[in-house]
């Protein structure tokens, strides 16, 4: 099997879920023993150490574009009518390097992750008569409906994003109709695209963990004060997140017990936080798991989502107890037996963070049955065959 994919983004370092959730795929899908021609955008420079990695188990490329938003960027395709967020990719750049990219490889299918490839799959699924896949992340179309509705009455920004989540609803049908096979991520999403197109073929492919990556250090001591959060901060709804916790619960934490302290972990974190009590701001850091292991607690504070915070499986993973919203926490199948606390009310999230510091005893419980229902629901083998035997489907049946 030789596959085509396409992303938004090349994943690597695994600093975000979404990096890891793309990278898990293309790994995975080549240790099935898929030769798998993986194409992303890159507005920066990718290492040469990054691409020697991937070099190992595919055949890596890519298209140096600058795909920022911008206002004016934005009223451009509101003005065209188009989506900004799959239109971005779609330039005469893109397609010169397609072009000259397909006169040198052979593939049987084109994998494209997240609905914003797909201006560029539709168009390569139409020059080289390949049939087209669909990875949903997210459903995009809900993510910027949230957003909107956040702002203010009379902001600009307000009829600006309506107007670009109508047009992305538009496109994200199209998608899904257009497309062999549709992967979501949870049961949830899976239903929400198939009250847009009904008789579209949709499977169930959640994000896996590769297990082996995410593994505890039992020789690392906890820390019962110590609540971690972790998260890429050029996504404004994880800003937003972490301001809501600093505001409304931080101070509830501290108040009800005095060694509590949060550390925060990913690139550039934001100014706002130095101003707040017990806060360790650490930022970037390689890897991320010597944090997780000596932590006890994991929050997700998010009201603006959809698929599945793999951050949270991977927390799971590292035997960590989460406390997470409720929409941070869609589609995670678990409760608070396996370590997963949701709530959305200030108190009752502050509540659920105290109670695991105070009560050790039920957080190591809880550790040890979080790791458990990651190694029974969520590892990427699983996962991954999912896509991997639903395009062995596709492609017998077109012999």
């Amino acid at each position: 099997m030789k596959i085509l994919q396409v992303s938004p983004q090349f994943p690597y370092p695994l600093d975000s879920g979404g990096k890891i959730g793309i990278y898990n795929i293309v790994k995975q899908l080549s240790r099935f023993g898929a030769e798998v021609a993986f194409v992303a955008f890159s507005r920066y420079p990718i290492q040469s150490e990054y691409l020697e990695h991937f070099q190992t188990f595919c055949s890596p490329y890519v298209i140096y574009e600058n795909t920022s938003n911008n206002l004016m960027k934005v009223l451009k395709f509101s003005i065209l009518n188009k989506p900004i967020l799959t239109e971005k990719y779609f330039t005469k750049k893109s397609k010169t390097f397609f072009e000259n990219l397909l006169r040198k490889i052979n593939f049987d299918i084109i994998h494209i992750d997240h609905t914003a490839m797909f201006s560029v799959g539709k168009w390569l699924s139409i020059e080289t008569g390949k049939p087209l896949c669909l990875r949903l992340h997210n459903i995009e179309w809900l993510i910027w409906e949230r957003y909107y509705k956040e702002q203010t009455k009379f902001s600009p920004k307000k009829f600006i994003l309506k107007k670009q989540t109508q047009l992305l609803k538009a496109k994200e049908t199209e998608a899904i109709t257009y497309s062999k096979a549709s992967f979501t991520c949870t049961e949830h999403d899976k239903m929400l695209a198939l009250e847009l197109v009904p008789n579209a073929n949709v499977l169930v492919a959640s994000p896996g963990v590769d297990l082996q990556f995410w593994q505890i250090d039992t020789t690392v001591e906890r820390n019962p004060y110590e609540i971690v959060f972790a998260t890429t901060y050029n996504w404004l709804p994880n800003l937003d997140g972490l301001k809501w916790y600093l505001n409304n619960v931080h101070n509830i934490v501290v108040k009800m017990e005095p060694k509590a302290f949060l550390t925060i972990l990913g690139k550039n974190p934001p100014e706002f936080c130095k101003k707040y009590p017990n806060v360790n701001i650490v930022g970037y850091v390689p890897k991320v798991q010597p944090y997780y292991n000596r932590a006890n607690v994991f929050i997700v504070p998010l009201f603006v989502g959809s698929g599945v915070r793999l951050r949270i499986l991977e927390a799971m993973a590292m035997g960590l107890p989460v406390v997470s919203t409720s929409i941070g926490a869609e589609g995670v199948a678990a409760t608070e037996a396996d370590g997963l606390f949701i709530s959305d009310i200030p108190e009752m999230f502050a509540t659920n963070i105290v109670n695991l510091i105070q009560e050790q005893k039920l957080a190591s419980e809880l550790r040890k049955n979080a790791r458990d229902f990651i190694e029974k629901n969520y590892s990427v083998e699983k996962t991954i065959k999912v896509i991997y035997n639903e395009y062995k489907r596709l492609l017998e049946e077109s012999r």
